[in-house]
């Protein structure tokens, strides 16, 4: 069994919720040597449950919260705090988000045998949509979540474009050395560290790996609006990382190909989605979506003060305000 730890935010999950979590990671055939609960204020109860499953808790303020800054802080303390107790440092560190349900018994088994490989130097999981989930959010995860494991190097850009360094934090692992020898995830970001260190990580010579095997039910209820905020944080993430566009190249080669596959999705499935309420819903979507992307990547050109009604994670835009 491999050296690892696992790091997870959380903000009011919900006992039931997170009491599946914690049941989900008990039952895990491979068990972290640390399980880290970085909370910023829950008020749900769900405190005391991470108290009594042992967990180390970590707390920061709401407002404090950074997806990137947050998480390399819960580390960057936790290896200093196992340095001054003597106590070895964990090989590799697993990520998940608190909606983020391990599927299997053998998922963060399976997840860390990408290792295996030596150029390999972080790998993701599938993410498989919850029973409750439409049949929009259903594609999505498949779309960007496929049955096939791959491993993908910087010579794959040519071919996958800025797809090559796709990567997800809600369920991925990292080889703690190759994290630290990047200087860890950036600060200030609305989102994206993930795909910002993917990035980094394939420069540096490394490999990603997709392993189809190791799976967690991962999906969400966005309505327009949430989908207009996630866009918008996305393109403002893009804005900030022009080299990731320039090395990868541009998103909209990736978004006709979503769009071209979800409506051969729709008509495969017409006796559940009625066709018009279908097409309906794509466009409603991809208006939004486009929409929150072009003024994210301007969102330089806009009053401050629209961050905080734009962006679904507003941490960072009321630091700047």
């Amino acid at each position: 069994m491999k050296s690892f730890w696992v790091i997870v935010p959380t903000y009011n999950p919900g006992q039931t919720e997170w009491a599946k979590w914690l049941s989900a990671l008990k039952e895990q055939s491979w068990q972290p040597q640390q399980v880290l609960v970085v909370d910023s204020g829950s008020q749900d109860g769900t405190q005391a449950l991470t108290h009594a499953e042992g967990h180390t808790l970590l707390t920061v303020k709401s407002i404090d919260f950074d997806h990137g800054g947050t998480r390399q802080w819960a580390l960057s303390t936790a290896l200093e705090a196992a340095a001054q107790n003597l106590q070895s440092s964990p090989d590799f560190v697993v990520f998940l988000t608190q909606d983020a349900i391990l599927a299997e018994p053998t998922a963060l088994e399976k997840l860390l045998e990408a290792f295996e490989h030596p150029m390999v130097a972080a790998a993701y999981g599938r993410q498989l949509p919850k029973p409750d989930a439409t049949w929009t959010e259903s594609f999505a995860r498949t779309f960007n979540y496929p049955d096939l494991p791959h491993t993908v190097s910087l010579a794959d850009r040519e071919k996958l474009g800025i797809k090559a360094c796709f990567f997800s934090n809600a369920f991925g692992a990292y080889r703690t050395q190759a994290l630290l020898d990047q200087g860890g995830f950036p600060i200030g970001l609305p989102l994206g560290e993930d795909t910002f260190m993917a990035g980094k990580l394939l420069l540096s010579g490394h490999s990603l790996q997709y392993q189809a095997q190791a799976a967690v039910y991962h999906s969400h209820h966005y309505n327009g609006l949430q989908e207009f905020q996630r866009m918008f944080d996305t393109g403002v993430f893009h804005a900030q990382n022009p080299w990731l566009l320039q090395t990868f190249g541009k998103p909209e080669a990736e978004g006709f190909r979503f769009l071209k596959m979800q409506w051969q999705c729709l008509w495969r499935h017409q006796q559940s989605v009625h066709p018009l309420r279908g097409i309906l819903q794509m466009l409603t979507s991809l208006g939004m979506k486009w929409c929150g992307y072009k003024m994210g990547k301007v969102h330089h050109l806009l009053p401050k003060r629209f961050g905080l009604y734009f962006s679904m994670y507003k941490t960072i835009w009321r630091n700047r305000t």
